[in-house]
């Protein structure tokens, strides 16, 4: 166990990064029966249409859970 100091109480606030400079979101969508995965991209549209081919060639396969990569920025509040 390590020793900590608190030097003072503050408010913070998260939030999803809003800089012009911050990675876009991430879309990745898995097939819950096969666990295969679209590439990660940043335009949902591209996870969305290898999700309808997936279960063009695999019928059985409906279910996809979606991964998302969001970046979050923790600022202390005044």
């Amino acid at each position: 166990m390590s020793a900590h100091t608190v030097i003072r109480f503050a408010d913070w606030l998260i939030g999803p990064e809003t800089a012009p400079e911050a990675p876009p979101i991430i879309h990745e969508l898995e097939c819950t029966t096969c666990n295969a995965t679209s590439e990660a991209t940043g335009d949902f549209e591209d996870a969305r249409n290898w999700a309808f081919q997936h279960s063009g060639h695999n019928p059985s396969h409906t279910g996809y859970r979606e991964n998302i990569t969001r970046f979050w920025r923790a600022t202390l509040l005044d």
